[in-house]
């Protein structure tokens, strides 16, 4: 999956599933330091992501400073080709016009690789597949 670069930041764009709907959704930051995926309520908000009673709050820190954030289990989570089932979402108001931050929580432990020279993003089954075959 290509990646974009501004100039500053790498940036994606992702597809959720919440409850039936769709939301294909660019400028998702990918970020490294962020052990939480992060989407911002603006955007969910388009396809019912609301805060709900019951819905777990907490506190994030960063740079900037703290922000409060609620989760919310999406039913399909796409990034290109690799699909993620009922996932967990922060969901949170984010600086700038950024719709999102693609954390840790995705990227580590569901094995994507960063390939920063090609400027793509892509699984690490997908990488060893490529590999395999072009040995041929």
């Amino acid at each position: 999956m290509n990646l974009q670069f501004d100039g500053e930041l790498l940036t994606v764009s992702i597809t959720v599933i919440f409850r039936g709907s769709l939301l294909h959704i660019d400028n998702v930051i990918i970020d490294t330091g962020s052990s939480h995926t992060i989407l911002t309520p603006d955007v969910l908000e388009t396809i019912g992501v609301i805060y709900e009673n019951g819905d777990p709050v907490y506190e994030a820190y960063g740079i900037g400073g703290s922000a409060p954030f609620y989760t919310k289990v999406m039913d399909e989570l796409r990034i290109g080709p690799y699909v993620l089932t009922n996932h967990k979402i922060d969901v949170g108001i984010l600086p700038k016009h950024h719709n999102g931050l693609l954390g840790l929580d995705i990227l580590m432990h569901n094995g994507f690789m960063i390939d920063f020279h090609q400027l793509i993003l892509e699984h690490s089954h997908q990488s060893s597949l490529m590999k395999k075959k072009s040995s041929f």
